[in-house]
């Protein structure tokens, strides 16, 4: 007994998974939560939430993981069960539509041919055998797959083409799981990144095993040498204290090395200094505009020129991005407050009092390379592939069948066609029309 409650549950599990009803109804309910994605801000603190929405709302919002829609457990949970809808519908009408392809039948009998949506009949003054093979003939000049048979004197012929065409709405019923699965695949165990690397500096990727060195840096510039044209990194990937291998990437053309993509994606400057902290020497390398923490709350944030200009309001600037005529400007913070700011020379000691000096003795460029590492991406290729595919058999694989019986009469023979062809019918009755003419020479 509880074997065959088991397998009426599992009877309505599938006959609901194949139902169209679901999908429109799941297709639905992930737009309405889509909706709400556009309408609630993503990705804000909970704090937010609660001031915005109240207690109430913001519990609800939190609950179905609202403010991150996209990776919610209820929108995984559609995704997955909408995947699971069309992949059971591929299995379903797999077999079906696979014996369509694979089998065919005579038309044996007279009346078959009678009341045809496509069909013609006519009489040859040629044998019934001469007529078939000029049938036979006529269809292969018009690409169709032909098979006969002669049973007492009668001949038989089957004529298809386009007959993978019914697969077509199978392979775009895929296409969309191994999208859905490949998209899922990559946002559960892929992961994105940024970093910044200093010319000369080697730094590890996260999470890659492996680290990369910036071995040069250059930046090409339109004719009015202010505006970059493009820019490129010579990187080299070091795994286990080797060099493995080196590639010069730019702007759309990044390096991959085991499934981790490295993009060309900014730049900057690098300010070298010494920090003398009541007679402790720090040496520090620290990105332009970046802050460095001093003594309890001072805070010091070198600002980068490499081209040192005043405007006529004494605000100081950079005539170009090119290192022409280089300072550093300094902005000394004492918690929000702003304690003091200057303008330096590279090696000029700055006391900044309390026994504090810096010195900035450098500067170099570093390229910012943003990582990526989608594991399903090539999940996700082949359903666009198979897209393709299936699209290219939906619009132009129409099959169009043929069935011909050759009766022998006296002086001749009668033959009689019939075909069915769902969306090429006027394209069908023009070649049985003309095969007719063929065989019996009118």
């Amino acid at each position: 007994m509880p074997s065959t409650n088991l397998s009426g549950i599992i009877r309505k599990v599938w006959q609901g998974l194949i139902s169209m009803r679901l999908a429109l109804v799941l297709l639905l309910v992930m737009a309405g939560v889509a909706v709400l994605g556009t309408i609630i801000p993503q990705g804000n603190p909970p704090a937010f939430y609660q001031y915005a929405y109240g207690p109430w709302r913001a519990g609800i919002i939190r609950f179905f993981q609202l403010d991150k829609v996209y990776r919610s457990w209820i929108f995984l949970g559609l995704t997955f069960l909408l995947t699971a809808s069309l992949l059971a519908c591929v299995v379903n009408r797999w077999n079906p539509l696979w014996r369509q392809v694979t089998t065919f039948h005579y038309r044996c009998r007279e009346d078959d041919y009678t009341g045809a949506p496509a069909g013609a009949s006519g009489f040859s003054t040629r044998s019934a055998g001469e007529t078939v093979a000029s049938l036979v003939a006529g269809c292969r000049r018009r690409h169709y797959r032909v098979f006969t048979s002669e049973e007492e004197g009668r001949f038989y012929l089957y004529a298809d083409r386009g007959r993978f065409g019914v697969l077509g709405s199978l392979l775009t019923h895929l296409s969309v799981v191994l999208i859905v699965a490949g998209g899922l695949y990559s946002g559960l165990a892929g992961y994105r990144g940024y970093v910044n690397i200093p010319a000369g500096a080697t730094v590890p990727i996260p999470r890659a095993g492996f680290a990369v060195r910036l071995d040069d840096f250059r930046i090409d510039y339109y004719s009015d040498g202010l505006t970059p044209r493009q820019y490129y990194s010579t990187l080299t990937v070091i795994e286990g204290g080797r060099e493995v291998e080196g590639r010069v990437i730019a702007v759309n053309a990044p390096l991959t090395y085991k499934g981790v993509t490295l993009y060309q994606a900014s730049y900057g400057w690098v300010i070298d200094g010494v920090l003398v902290n009541r007679g402790q020497t720090t040496r520090f390398a620290l990105p332009d505009r970046q802050t460095i923490s001093l003594a309890g709350d001072l805070r010091l944030k070198p600002i980068f020129y490499p081209d040192y200009t005043v405007d006529p309001a004494g605000h100081p600037g950079s005539k170009s991005p090119r290192p022409v005529n280089p300072r550093v400007g300094y902005i000394l913070m004492q918690g929000t407050r702003v304690a003091n700011y200057s303008v330096t020379r590279l090696g000029e000691p700055v006391s900044l009092g309390d026994g504090l000096e810096v010195t900035f003795t450098g500067y170099r460029q570093y390229t910012g390379l943003k990582i990526a590492h989608d594991p399903g991406i090539p999940v996700v290729y082949t359903g666009a592939a198979l897209l393709l595919l299936g699209l290219f058999l939906v619009f132009y694989m129409r099959r169009r069948q043929i069935w011909a019986l050759a009766i022998p009469a006296d002086g001749g023979c009668h033959v009689s066609l019939a075909g069915a062809a769902p969306r090429s019918q006027a394209r069908l009755e023009t070649d049985i029309k003309e095969l007719l003419a063929e065989a019996t020479g009118r």
